[in-house]
């Protein structure tokens, strides 16, 4: 899995989420260890975060494409590479708030989660700590983000529209189990937090 010294390849596959547990907790050890693997993990989990941003998540969740654990063709790599560059040059970079989520990102490990209920499609990414979090709604309405440990919450701001989105970024101090939508007061959506 880990070849040599370093993840190589293996930092594309866990991005895309086709380790297998033991797998990536093997990487999550050495990235603990190794600057240069993290900031290739990391630039492979921004490419997965653009990737989506884009639509073509969606792609990848309804089974169009799929990313096999072993075997893997070496032709989808360049041109994940190759979609990573345009991207790259072709994706605005907005106000402040997402310039701090796309420096927190830079500069962390992270995971993401779904939310899950009756509301529009929405994702949090987070820091593997628990310091940060992400919101990202389709649509611009505007949601409360709540955040819940052992049966407490805690309000982390409401989402702001951008770019027919909506998204915020929140520094925590607490690490949290649980994010929650809602729109007035009603609970829309849910994400674990694991």
């Amino acid at each position: 899995m880990i070849r040599g010294t370093h993840v190589g390849e293996t930092a594309e596959l866990y991005a895309v989420g086709a380790l297998t547990p033991e797998e990536a907790a093997a990487v999550d050890a050495h990235v603990a260890q190794c600057a240069e693997c993290l900031r290739r993990v990391g630039k492979a989990e921004e490419t997965v975060l653009a990737l989506e941003r884009v639509n073509l998540a969606s792609i990848v969740a309804s089974n169009v494409v799929r990313f096999p654990r072993r075997g893997v063709s070496a032709w989808w790599m360049p041109a994940v590479a190759a979609a990573a560059l345009v991207l790259g040059l072709l994706v605005p970079r907005h106000g402040p708030q997402t310039d701090v989520a796309t420096v927190a990102m830079l500069h962390s490990h992270f995971a993401h989660a779904q939310f899950v209920g009756n509301g529009p499609p929405a994702k949090v990414l987070y820091a593997r700590d628990r310091s940060w979090y992400y919101v990202i709604v389709e649509g611009e309405h505007s949601y409360a983000v709540y955040a819940r440990r052992n049966g407490v919450s805690a309000y982390l701001g409401a989402t702001q529209s951008r770019d027919q989105v909506s998204e915020l970024f929140s520094s925590a101090a607490t690490p949290f189990d649980r994010l929650e939508l809602r729109d007035g007061g009603r609970l829309v959506e849910a994400a674990a937090i694991r």
